[in-house]
């Protein structure tokens, strides 16, 4: 966490080098309406995350044109990224780009990989949970791993997509706590909720950023550093159970088609700059989801996200999902 505010810092001085060296690359703005593509499900944690932008920069004027959300799940990602892709060259598409994203192209091959997109910036780092619906016998970790070595296999924990950070995450469980679960993928933390609700599957893993509600899933444990603040203050992380090495958290980001033109990046760095800064984003998004909320350029997103691309590849090597 600590590295994610200074690269945050290291951002901020390089987006005032970019103004005083681009010139006229600023005086590019939106000439139609503006393509906001979410690769997952409406309901989950990236479509709350540009639902919210979208409201953040109409409030505040931020762009003069309309954005309009559009939501292409499938793939993990590679639904949203080649769509995306395909738009080349263009400047009124962007996109919510995150690390499950990212870890599905390492563990999926993805014809569309991070090379072959255009980072814009970084507004926050999330975390992820591990819950049971509220109605459930479960009360803690311990039991759930009881149940799946009493009657192996029968533990079913869904997840937002196959090769993504809720995939990782549950390959981390099952290493570290030496259970037999069986994970159930879907297109989103939408459909993941509605499943654990209707009594699908027996846990789910999400992240802070879909807003679970507190009243409808009790959380066992985080996979945060540090214990989180209300309404998660009391879930213990996992290494306070004992489990240090589970633990993740996930970048949440902005990228836009490969080639986009400078001035357009610069653009939308100088919007997601503004809107970091808002208090609306900060209080009704950042501090509402437990978020760290952080400003990062678009140049320094690019050096983080390849970065965290070779760390993404290491873990999913340790547990075995990729060779």
């Amino acid at each position: 966490m600590t590295r994610m505010k200074w690269v945050g810092k290291t951002a901020m001085s390089g987006v005032l080098c970019l103004a005083v060296f681009s010139g006229s690359a600023s005086a590019w703005e939106p000439e139609r309406n503006v393509e906001f593509i979410v690769p997952y499900s409406a309901g989950g944690g990236s479509d709350i995350n540009a639902r919210m932008l979208v409201e953040v920069i109409r409030q505040n004027d931020f762009v003069d044109q309309t954005i309009l959300v559009n939501n292409r799940p499938g793939g993990s990602g590679a639904v949203g990224n080649s769509y995306t892709f395909n738009k080349r060259g263009g400047d009124h598409t962007i996109m919510t780009f995150n690390g499950g994203q990212m870890m599905s192209m390492v563990t999926n091959d993805a014809d569309v990989q991070l090379e072959d997109l255009t980072p814009l910036g970084t507004l926050a780092l999330d975390t992820l949970l591990l819950g049971v619906a509220a109605d459930s016998d479960i009360e803690n970790v311990d039991e759930l791993v009881e149940q799946a070595k009493q009657d192996p296999g029968s533990v079913t924990i869904g997840g937002a997509g196959r090769g993504g950070e809720d995939h990782l995450a549950f390959a981390m469980l099952n290493s570290s706590l030496g259970a037999d679960f069986q994970y159930v993928p879907f297109g989103g933390t939408g459909e993941v909720t509605s499943a654990l609700l209707g009594g699908h599957i027996d846990a789910a893993v999400y992240k802070l950023g879909s807003r679970m509600d507190p009243a409808q899933v009790r959380s066992l444990a985080a996979l945060a550093e540090e214990r989180l603040e209300a309404p998660y203050d009391d879930v213990p992380t996992f290494a306070e159970l004992g489990h240090p090495d589970i633990k993740l958290m996930i970048f949440r980001g902005y990228a836009g088609p490969p080639d986009m033109p400078a001035e357009a990046v610069a653009y939308w760095e100088g919007v997601l700059e503004k809107a970091s800064e808002s208090e609306q984003w900060n209080n009704d998004y950042i501090d509402k989801n437990n978020l760290i909320g952080t400003f990062v350029g678009a140049e320094e997103s690019a050096e983080f996200y390849s970065e965290e691309k070779a760390r993404y590849t290491e873990k999913f090597k340790e547990v075995g999902i990729i060779e």
